[in-house]
């Protein structure tokens, strides 16, 4: 009978291996996101009937030390291997707490079982198969076309997530072959060994120290090869072609479970929302029939707006044939809430790839782009980085095409998505307090207030008494610069030109240094009383009833803003601000009008209106300094009567 147990194969005198493996380390950085990512995408990519879909299962299990099969020979070599790198912290660190782990009584076991898969076909192969390439090799991969992995070092995101860096592989494929094997990766390690008589091959009574490889199998130790039987480490009974990973002394993390339920909904949306995955992890099942409950209950917003283009009846669809590389199709939804800006780019079989962003910081929508067709899709996956998380043009074997294509593919996304935005309505919302929305035409709503003018242009005094400041400059108009700490009592006459609306502007100036000449700007204005004083006052910011905002000359780029103000002020004016993808942006006001055609007085990214009434609306027309169709947020800001 043949013997089974761990095996760490001589590396016979050549390459040492130390712990930082590099295919484990690149996955270490976000575990549960590239657990979730490359599991996946392994199970899609074996898919065995393309009328169902495909299942995997996630549980996490605490098993006792001796339901480990030949866990001393386990407990072993991480002793042997701690002792030849204690010398070398990080390897010191790693062994370390693997030995506490490996030495009590209960280990935290992660299965992950697949279904409607083939399995891991090629077991009882030699080479060059689906077996040998996913537990015995490095760096290869036979994937092609429209299959995920291309690197072949995905294979290292469950030892990645494993605290002993060890995984067993348990198969039953589509040729009713039943196989398991077990892999630890870790540090190369001395050990003493029976020697070989290298004239009869047969092992002598004397041993010798041996430099191991680091990567040991458990199964049949002469050749280490798999073993031909069912296998199962938490009592589960497969009876269902597919396979079972088993991850050994999975990483302790409490919310693991929604870290997984997250990861997967980020990554895989689209193949769940088509009905090609469903994933259960421990008790919550993802598919398709939950998906709009899972994503509000888990997802970020990002996910969330990308889940809204999928359902909205408002979501534009593209499709198009790509640079004679086959179709690719883009999905847009343009809203006020989808804030993010950004294009989730997706592989054919629906697994993200990237968010795409950088195609307008002003305008607010969602979409989603797949690379629909086969040649496409292996066109670009031949740029993915081993994460599959964004495209290198250094990667494809013709790297000026390559970025050819790829800046052909942004341009398409970016001039569709603008384009539909041009001819969308901006934003169109109801105030506290408003119940539809205003029409166009100017109307008077109740009001026991009538609209007065006063003008000061009469008055015979072109001397206006404020608050002491102290006057740093004047411009041409009669501004007055002024600093705000000289604000105290007591008055001080100042000469200045009393505007259209009978007062003396005046602007305060901010965070002032002789490094910085670049300094913030708060409006004030003198407040003419009966005597034809001005005293120093601060604007309020009057709330509208309701207000409505669109695209009124598409060719001339201007917009159309209605509102009804809440109370009366005077002197108001209108503050207008570009939505960036995280802050207000600024903006220059090119002109604007009232209803009646007159022209208003526009100063950088204010509309000066006048005075207004309370439940009267009010129309002005108004372009921005931008080409582009933008996102806006209004403010409405003026002086109580």
């Amino acid at each position: 009978m043949k013997k089974i147990g761990w095996n760490f194969p001589s590396n016979d005198n050549g390459c040492v291996n130390g712990v930082s493996e590099a295919g484990i380390e690149t996955f270490r950085g976000d575990v549960f996101k590239s657990l979730a990512k490359e599991i996946c995408q392994n199970s899609l990519d074996a898919r065995l009937d393309d009328d169902k879909p495909v299942r995997i299962e996630f549980y996490l299990s605490n098993i006792d030390i001796e339901d480990i099969p030949d866990f001393e020979r386990l407990q072993e070599v991480f002793v042997l291997s701690k002792n030849y790198w204690e010398n070398n912290k990080k390897a010191n660190n790693f062994y370390e707490n693997a030995l506490k782990i490996i030495k009590s009584k209960k280990i935290r076991l992660l299965r992950i079982s697949d279904f409607n898969t083939t399995g891991i076909t090629g077991a009882r192969e030699e080479k060059s198969s689906n077996w040998i390439d996913l537990v015995k090799s490095s760096g290869v991969s036979n994937k092609t076309g429209t299959a995920g992995g291309s690197y072949g070092i995905g294979k290292n995101a469950p030892f990645a997530s494993s605290e002993l860096r060890v995984v067993y592989y348990s198969t039953f494929d589509k040729d009713n072959i039943r196989a398991y094997q077990g892999v630890a990766k870790l540090a190369s390690f001395e050990e003493e060994k029976l020697s070989k008589d290298t004239i009869w091959d047969s092992f002598s009574k004397k041993k010798k120290k041996v430099m191991t490889q680091g990567m040991g199998f458990y199964g049949v130790i002469e050749n280490n090869l798999p073993v031909f039987e069912d296998f199962s480490l938490d009592n589960f009974k497969r009876t269902e072609i597919g396979t079972d990973l088993y991850i050994l002394g999975f990483i302790k993390d409490d919310d693991w479970e929604n870290e997984m339920i997250k990861s997967v909904l980020s990554s895989y949306l689209l193949s769940i929302y088509n009905g090609d995955l469903e994933i259960k992890i421990e008790n919550v099942l993802i598919s398709k029939m939950n998906l709009e409950n899972l994503v509000q209950e888990y997802a970020d917003d990002l996910t969330k707006g990308y889940y809204q283009v999928l359902c909205s009846p408002n979501t534009v669809h593209k499709e198009k044939e790509f640079a004679g590389l086959g179709n690719i199709t883009l999905d847009i939804l343009i809203g006020k809430d989808l804030n993010k800006r950004k294009v989730l780019m997706a592989r054919g079989n629906g697994m993200k790839i990237f968010d795409k962003n950088r195609i307008s910081s002003t305008m607010q929508f969602a979409g989603i782009c797949v690379l629909k067709d086969k040649k496409v899709d292996e066109y670009f996956r031949s740029m993915e980085t081993p994460q599959h998380d964004k495209w290198e043009a250094d990667r494809h074997s013709n790297k000026k095409e390559a970025e050819k294509i790829i800046k052909e593919l942004n341009k398409f996304i970016k001039d569709e998505i603008k384009d539909l935005g041009r001819n969308t309505i901006l934003d169109e919302m109801d105030a506290v307090g408003a119940s539809e929305y205003l029409p166009d035409d100017v109307v008077n709503v109740n009001t026991k207030e009538q609209h007065k003018k006063e003008s000061l242009l009469n008055k015979t005094s072109s001397i206006s008494s404020l608050k002491k400041v102290n006057v740093v400059s004047s411009s041409k108009e009669g501004t007055q610069f002024i600093d705000e700490s000289n604000l105290d009592d007591g008055n001080v006459n100042t000469n200045g030109e009393i505007n259209d609306d009978g007062n003396l502007p005046a602007r305060k100036k901010h965070n002032k240094t002789s490094k910085n000449k670049n300094f913030n700007v708060c409006e004030y204005f003198g407040i003419p009383s009966s005597e034809g004083d001005s005293l120093l006052k601060n604007p309020i910011k009057i709330e509208p009833l309701s207000f409505r905002l669109f695209l009124y000359d598409k060719d001339n780029k201007q917009y159309k803003l209605s509102f009804i103000p809440k109370m009366s002020s005077r002197h108001s004016y209108i503050q207008i601000y570009l939505m960036g993808e995280q802050d207000r942006l600024s903006t220059l006001v090119r002109m604007a009008y009232d209803s009646k055609k007159n022209k208003l007085l526009c100063k950088e990214d204010k509309i000066y209106v006048g005075d207004l009434i309370a439940n009267q609306k009010y129309t002005i027309i108004y372009s921005i300094d931008s080409d582009e169709l933008c996102s806006m947020e209004v403010s409405i800001h003026g002086y109580n009567k």
